[in-house]
């Protein structure tokens, strides 16, 4: 039973051929259902119930009627506490191939009136409510319904569709992908009357028709051009495993590790997971397997690795977790109570363990490590490599990494080298490449259009603009001071937000109080602190994008990477702007280890990388600042609304 006082996932599906056979025996599951998923554990109202007992065997009737009996019928659909419930999802298969899914919007009405205030006020707009006119504003006028039955007005059920379909498209990772098709549709099989048809001749919102009971020949039109009869339960399938956690990774690190948290697995992350513990229950006999798990920031790669962690540690299995980035390492580390020993840094590794004495042994943000461990900030021990200390300290070792986000010249591990360095150590290298975004509430487009701009092949932004609406929200600005005032106001309503730079300014002290960041004039904020000072409510280096105090500091790559948050905003320094078709790089506002590059093609890529980092931290919206004018042109042709 849900608890908390928040809705659990409810789930109750069936092929429409089975709900329309055995309808009685299936009606108390899905009432039962309902009870389990119900935060006080309530039963449904005798409406739903009639609903699922007339509408829903009409829709299913339809469908077998059809010969798509095997398309799978998902009834009251919510993944997430946030969602209204969905009457029906049909998942099956498409007849162009791909996966095939549909949001339908189920009423039992039996009339149905153009909106009017002098019937009633309630339902309306705020400005149509005050109107002494009698008038309608435009929208109001043909998104709202008079329900003589409810005496007010209701939204039309399209925009009821509508609604549905974004929530699923935030709520479900499987609807990132543009090859998976999504549809919707209201059916309102009760809907005779004549004078009540106009209901359907309103399109509310774009490419989403209704249907009523005078058109079953239109609504078998929609089932047969969106569904094909093909006997397969993948969509189905997917529609259960992929959902989507709204919550930031570093918040959720206990529950991975201890293997109840709220995300779930892509296909390609749950393939790397049980590919390892399979190596880790059954190790090699041969030659000794390592894994290279590689993605673009967002992918998924920490949460992979914290997911298997936690499955190797809770079958009795001696795992091990090291990172190349500190931040990502300690705040992981801080998370996870009770096994904060899983948790290493490299040198650790390299003194205290010996040959394959880990079952496993999980590398973290690889494409941070130095050829060779470090004994300080700028020098590197003697003797063996950093691959093969986590190669020959584990009987299953494994490396995450991106080449994309290297940045500094002694970040040498490109996925090739690393590879090759395994071959030379004569072990077997198991590829795995993750490729769909997981932050950005899993924005595949705002992951594309972050790696277009870096590579100077910028996208307009959101080209699907309209309906088919982009869940992240960009913006940019020609000030910090509104770029702060916006993230203000988010951390104000309760989410994380975080404002960090480029390398283009120098840090004069460790406190994070010196206004060293001052991109316009009358704006300079610090840098975030050291890890050794003393400031009062300013929080250590690595714990700035994750403590309450962090907002006030500028954060860098050093603090930001391998990590996220809700909102963020990026200042563009002098150090990367835009020409009339690409980007310059002026090496001397680049005050970082990142100048040692000594190649200003480089450097160049080196500094994309790290504003490429920057950008793709936030899951819910990010805005730009550039200090060059030109920059922000580019922005704004590019279509990037203004704040």
């Amino acid at each position: 039973m849900a608890g908390g006082g928040t809705w659990s996932e409810l789930e109750a599906f069936w092929p429409a051929e089975e709900l329309v056979r055995d309808r009685d025996r299936l009606i108390p599951k899905i009432v039962a259902c309902y009870e389990a998923a119900h935060p006080q554990g309530k039963e449904p109202s005798e409406s739903d119930k009639d609903s699922w007992r007339e509408s829903v065997y009409e829709l299913a009737t339809a469908l077998s009627d059809l010969g798509l009996g095997q398309v799978y019928v998902f009834v009251e659909y919510r993944v997430h506490p946030s969602m209204n419930p969905i009457d029906v999802v049909l998942a099956g298969g498409h007849p162009d191939g791909g996966l095939s899914f549909a949001a339908i919007e189920l009423k039992q009405w039996s009339e149905a009136e153009r909106p009017d205030p002098s019937k009633a006020k309630d339902g309306l707009c705020a400005q149509c409510r005050k109107a002494i006119t009698g008038l309608l504003c435009d929208d109001c006028a043909v998104e709202r319904v008079f329900a003589p039955f409810y005496g007010r007005h209701k939204k039309h059920p399209a925009i009821q569709v509508k609604d549905n379909l974004d929530a699923l498209r935030r709520h479900h990772s499987m609807f990132d992908d543009r090859y998976v098709h999504l549809v919707g549709a209201a059916y309102l099989h009760n809907l005779k009357a004549p004078q009540a048809q106009w209901i359907s001749r309103v399109r509310p919102a774009a490419g989403i028709p209704t249907f009523t009971a005078r058109q079953p020949a239109d609504l078998r039109k929609f089932l047969k051009s969106h569904f094909s009869a093909t006997s397969d339960a993948t969509a189905a399938q997917e529609l259960l495993a992929r959902r989507r956690s709204t919550s930031l990774l570093t918040s959720e690190v206990g529950a991975i590790v201890n293997g109840y948290t709220t995300f779930s697995l892509l296909e390609k992350q749950r393939e790397a997971v049980d590919g390892i513990m399979a190596a880790v229950r059954t190790p090699s006999p041969g030659a000794k397997k390592v894994y290279v798990v590689s993605g673009r920031a967002g992918t998924g790669k920490s949460l992979v690795a914290l997911t298997a962690l936690g499955q190797a540690l809770n079958e009795g299995a001696d795992a091990c977790f090291v990172s190349g980035g500190v931040a990502s390492r300690e705040n992981f580390k801080r998370g996870v109570r009770g096994k904060g020993k899983a948790f290493m840094t490299l040198n650790q590794a390299a003194d205290k363990l010996g040959p394959n004495e880990l079952d496993l042994l999980l590398c973290d943000e690889a494409h941070r490590l130095t050829e060779r461990p470090m004994t300080g900030s700028f020098s590197m021990r003697p003797g063996e490599s950093s691959v093969s200390v986590i190669v020959s300290r584990a009987k299953v070792p494994v490396f995450f990494i991106d080449g994309d986000q290297r940045l500094f010249a002694e970040e040498i591990w490109s996925e090739s080298k690393l590879i090759d360095a395994i071959h030379e150590l004569r072990a077997e290298v198991v590829p795995i490449h993750l490729d769909r975004a997981l932050r950005a509430v899993g924005s595949s487009t705002y992951d594309t259009w972050v790696q277009r701009l870096l590579l100077g092949d910028p996208l307009p932004w959101n080209p699907d603009a309209g309906e088919d609406r982009e869940p992240f929200e960009l913006y940019y600005t020609d000030s910090a001071a509104r770029m702060e005032d916006l993230l203000q106001s988010k951390l104000d309503a309760g989410l994380s937000a975080r404002m960090s730079a480029g390398m283009c300014w120098e840090w004069t002290d460790d406190t994070g109080t010196a206004p060293d960041v001052a991109p316009e004039q009358g704006w300079a904020r610090p840098w975030n602190a050291g890890d050794n000072h003393r400031t009062p409510g300013v929080p250590k280096r690595r714990f700035w994008a994750t403590d309450p105090g962090g907002f006030g500091q500028i954060g860098c790559i050093h603090t930001a990477q391998g990590l996220e948050y809700e909102w963020g905003g990026v200042i563009m320094g002098p150090d990367l702007t835009w020409t009339s078709d690409s980007w310059a790089l002026d090496r001397q506002h680049v005050h970082s280890k990142a100048n040692r590059v000594r190649s200003d093609d480089e450097l160049a890529d080196r500094i994309r990388n790290a504003y490429g980092v920057l950008m793709t931290r936030s899951i819910r919206g990010t805005v730009l600042y550039s200090v060059d004018p030109a920059t922000r042109q580019l922005f704004a042709d590019l279509g990037v609304p203004m704040i």
